[in-house]
């Protein structure tokens, strides 16, 4: 038993297998976590109607509404990674007590954060869609709603993943989306085919889905030995402990909501993109199946961030900067052929991918002509995020929100505001150009990461 945990440990021993070891279980997680979503828009597209205008309407409204989903989820994901990355150096240093405040803290961060985005979605939901520019405004407000009545599961889940990440458990996360996405399949499946909710059959399917998650982790939970413990007098905002969640953890979700919600700006343009207004549907409908496509690639790239803040984390709390220095060598690599393989996939292969989601031949054409021009973008996206996860392990974060938001504010937005303004626009033109906001982001990294790396090294010896 001891041997097989020093085989896998991110602090002793080999370094890329265990790092493999801790990402692919991290890949599929999200990988999974992304097909809720896709198997709502799937099921959408194929049996909510045979009317081209109805389906194109249903799909821009799962597709829309989970842009802002997803934007919502990221912000919980980015604070998720402060839990992480300050857990991971307790557990890095061995020191339980500092894990338990850890996690005390943690639940009750959470707890705070739930009832807040569950308050603002309710609220909020048919500004959104709205300003989203929905071709069915009604049709978005009542899949957002639904879905923000679940975000308690939602936050639930992440805060959860979050704790074992922390651990270096990355196994568990996976088992408990698995069987949720199996049961948002199923869900889906009856309520639209069987019941005929249409959109807000799907909605319900994917935060019952999360309800089960987060029932099967706690069980999972208290039937575990953890290197922390859970307990009444440990559930309480921690002051140390709660600062240094905070301060990993809030420049991450505010880079990612910021970042994210360019995409979303990205979104709202592609829905009434060029002068022709007989193909908005058509064009929002295919963005929509792209948003689905793009966060299974993205999988990939947030699997090599993950994997790289709990391994320099754990090594920080061990004070090990030459094992830092090799596991940082050995995913570079990695991640360029990574990105190799994603952006030729997106290129080459984007009409069989969007056709897997609808069968509406207008929206197949346009989701494959921004995916062409992505392909730019997944050329160099593990490579960025798995440098940001370097960052973040290292305590990094108000840098790594930095670039983020520079990249986001500074160059995607303009160029996309600059795009929507032009007559004879098109999807590929949104995918190419926005993809120099990843490029701006990655070359202030590799500048940044030699004023840090000497301060880095000195600082754990």
């Amino acid at each position: 038993m001891n041997s097989a945990k020093e085989k896998n440990s991110l602090i002793s021993g080999a370094i890329y297998r265990p790092m493999m070891t801790f990402m692919l279980p991290v890949m599929a997680a999200t990988f999974l976590q992304a097909m809720y979503a896709a198997v709502d828009l799937l099921v959408i597209g194929r049996f909510v109607s045979t009317d081209a205008t109805i389906i194109q309407n249903a799909t821009a409204a799962v597709g829309t509404g989970g842009m802002i989903m997803t934007l919502i989820t990221y912000v919980i994901q980015g604070l998720t990674t402060g839990i992480t990355v300050t857990l991971g150096r307790f557990i890095g240093a061995k020191d339980r007590d500092g894990a338990t405040r850890t996690v005390g803290s943690a639940i009750c961060i959470f707890a705070v954060m739930a009832v807040c985005l569950t308050v603002i979605m309710e609220v909020g939901a048919p500004y959104f869609a709205a300003w989203m520019n929905a071709p069915d405004v009604e049709l978005t407000t009542l899949y957002l709603r639904i879905c923000g009545g679940g975000l308690i599961f939602i936050t639930a889940y992440n805060g959860i993943s979050g704790l074992f990440k922390g651990i270096g458990n990355s196994n568990l996360p996976l088992v408990f989306v698995g069987i949720a996405c199996v049961v948002n399949v199923a869900l889906d499946l009856i309520l639209v085919i069987v019941v005929g909710l249409g959109v807000a059959g799907v909605a319900i399917a994917t935060i019952s889905a999360q309800a089960v998650s987060v029932v099967l982790s706690l069980i999972i939970i208290s039937r575990r030995q953890l290197p922390f413990d859970i307990n009444k007098k440990s559930i309480r905002f921690h002051p140390g402990e709660t600062r240094s969640i905070l301060l990993a953890g809030v420049p991450l979700a505010m880079q990612d909501f910021l970042t994210n919600f360019s995409f979303v700006v990205i979104n709202s343009v592609a829905n009434h993109l060029g002068s022709d207004p007989t193909v908005w549907s058509a064009i929002a409908s295919g963005y929509s199946v792209d948003n689905k496509l793009t966060a299974f690639m993205m999988a990939i790239p947030v699997a090599f961030l993950q994997s790289m803040s709990v391994f320099t984390a754990q090594n920080v709390g061990a004070k090990q900067p030459e094992r830092i220095k090799k596991g940082l060598r050995y995913m570079i690599f990695t991640a360029i052929g990574a990105g190799i393989c994603l952006s030729l996939l997106c290129y080459f292969g984007g009409s069989l991918l969007a056709s897997i989601f609808t069968a509406d031949v207008q929206s197949i054409y346009y989701a494959a002509e921004y995916l062409r021009g992505y392909a730019a973008d997944a050329l160099i996206a593990c490579l960025l995020l798995m440098i940001t996860g370097y960052f973040n392990g290292q305590g990094h974060s108000t840098f790594s929100m930095t670039q983020g938001l520079i990249g986001a504010f500074c160059v995607r937005i303009p160029i996309i505001l600059t795009i929507s303004k032009m007559a004879d626009a098109t999807l590929f033109q949104v995918g190419f150009f926005g993809a120099m906001a990843t490029y701006t982001q990655l070359i202030i990294c590799i500048c940044f990461f030699f004023v840090f790396k000497k301060r880095d090294s000195k600082k754990l010896k």
